[in-house]
């Protein structure tokens, strides 16, 4: 394949690709718009973040939503190449776009994490790391995937729990950094 018709497959692709997005944004304003389950998915982006507001702790609010935020950005690149490579869906979903899922990527997810880290700090995180994601693997997502928020196709939930306890260690790690001393 020379050069110029690899750009020319990128063109139909990404011509295919917009078509794609189209059927999927379609779907959602037609057929999943305001259903109970469009609602769910909207209060999981915001009921979490209201809880984070009100019992997050003020003195450290920065260096945790620090390790929440990374989380959410480890989680979306992941996100989007499973997604892409056809592994999981979000089939209903509050906004129509393919590959993002802010209800649970962003929302849910970050905001357990940060509360998982801001209270008991001083327990093991090993154990909390893997109550995490037992939670997320094995309990959110299969409730997820029963009211049509998450599309299991080619992957176990055994593979988003190493995930997402990999992901707490990470962010317990992160949240630990003497990096976050003030300026002088």
């Amino acid at each position: 394949m020379t050069y110029q018709e690899g750009l020319n497959q990128i063109d139909r692709a990404t011509q295919e690709l917009t078509k794609s997005n189209k059927l999927i944004g379609d779907a959602i304003l037609n057929a999943f718009l305001f259903t109970w389950q469009w609602w769910i998915a909207v209060a999981m982006i915001v009921v979490p973040w209201t809880i984070w507001v009100i019992y997050r702790k003020r003195e450290s609010s920065a260096r945790i939503f620090s390790a929440g935020l990374m989380v959410m950005v480890l989680s979306e690149i992941l996100d989007t190449f499973g997604v892409s490579f056809g592994k999981w869906a979000y089939p209903v979903k509050v906004v129509p776009v393919a590959t993002i899922n802010f209800s649970f990527r962003l929302s849910v997810l970050p905001v357990i994490l940060m509360l998982f880290l801001q209270f008991k700090p001083r327990f093991n995180p090993l154990i909390k790391a893997i109550l995490f994601g037992g939670l997320g693997a094995y309990v959110g997502m299969p409730v997820l995937a029963m009211i049509d928020l998450y599309k299991k196709i080619d992957w176990a939930y055994t593979y988003s729990f190493f995930i997402l306890t990999s992901f707490y260690l990470l962010a317990h790690w992160f949240s630990k950094r003497e990096s976050f001393e003030k300026f002088n």
